[in-house]
């Protein structure tokens, strides 16, 4: 039978034996990895900045897109609550545009930067290997 805290026996329990490897006090900082702590400059980006407004304005649709169909049914104001309903669905709208187009700003200014897109003279990227193609060919 093993031991519980407190019952001492003549040899001693198991439990309360101490390893010849184990330091005489515990340090908790000793368990794993330094956890890398951020600098302030992580988070002035842009994309930090959206992403916080992005988070407020999604969680503040999905309360108006919730809220009004409840205020309709439940309390039987059925104009508050289609009203909340749809500020739900603008504030869904422009979150989910503000999200697009900051995803397709941050494609064209990687694309940009790897040089896979190459600007012509106009400014309009070059289309060589479109013009390769069979001119018979209809389907694209």
């Amino acid at each position: 039978m093993i031991d519980g805290p407190g019952e001492d026996d003549e040899g001693g329990s198991v439990l309360s034996e101490k390893s010849e490897f184990e330091p005489e006090e515990f340090d908790p900082d000793s368990l794993g990895p330094n956890v890398p702590t951020p600098s302030s400059e992580d988070y002035q980006s842009d994309a930090a900045g959206l992403f916080v407004r992005l988070v407020v304005v999604f969680n503040v649709a999905l309360l108006a897109l919730s809220i009004g169909p409840m205020l309709a049914y439940f309390e039987g104001q059925v104009d508050l609550g289609l009203r909340i309903f749809l500020a739900g669905v603008i504030l869904f709208a422009y979150g989910t545009y503000r999200y697009v187009r900051f995803e397709r700003e941050r494609t064209a200014r990687d694309d940009g930067a790897d040089g896979e897109a190459e600007d012509g003279p106009d400014g309009e990227t070059d289309d060589a290997s479109e013009s390769d193609a069979d001119p018979n060919d209809r389907n694209g």
